[in-house]
């Protein structure tokens, strides 16, 4: 079907995007929604389940997208979600191991042990221990760099609630001294 008036058309706000069009948003945007899924669930391989998760999603949905230009603000918010449903199921099923008593949660991966030091395990571990979206609201502001209105489009929240949430997170981050200093 290459060549056809349809595929060839430019993007236009109203209209679904054209598979091309869409293929190379998903091309474009995969590292950065990888690195957004592994500094929100602080681990590898769980990062690129999320990351696999949601592209299906995006795929599944992508009729939804009408404008190329929302596209990345669009999959960032479908990995959050995705993320923040999986902090969730993970959440449940340490208190189920710890209820039951079957033990210590496996080894970190070696890719984790080479990647960072322990001040950055740390702040890992006590983002981790968050309520889910505090830790995301923390993950995207301080870590991915986006700002207010991008952190509140990517939660579905309003940006008072994304300062809430950042205030609470940082609160708890520094009572834990898992953050020296001034946060910016």
């Amino acid at each position: 079907m290459k060549g056809t008036a349809i595929l060839d058309e430019p993007s236009r706000p109203g209209k679904a995007l054209a598979a091309p069009e869409f293929d190379a948003l998903l091309a474009a945007e995969q590292g950065a929604l990888l690195r957004l899924a592994r500094r929100l669930v602080w681990d590898g391989e769980e990062a690129r389940d999320v990351v696999q998760a949601a592209l299906a999603d995006a795929y599944e949905k992508r009729h939804a997208l009408k404008d190329a230009k929302a596209g990345p603000a669009w999959l960032r918010r479908i990995v959050v979600s995705r993320a923040v449903s999986h902090l969730r199921r993970r959440r449940v099923w340490r208190t189920i191991r710890e209820a039951l008593d079957w033990g210590a949660e496996l080894e970190p991966s070696p890719e984790e042990h080479f990647t960072g030091a322990e001040r950055w395990r740390a702040l890992g571990r006590s983002v981790r221990a968050l309520p889910a979206q505090q830790a995301t609201a923390f993950s995207l502001r301080y870590l991915e760099g986006l700002k207010l209105d991008a952190i509140a489009e990517a939660m579905g929240i309003g940006r008072g609630t994304v300062r809430i949430h950042l205030y609470r997170a940082l609160k708890k981050l520094k009572a834990v001294e898992a953050l020296e200093g001034d946060t910016p």
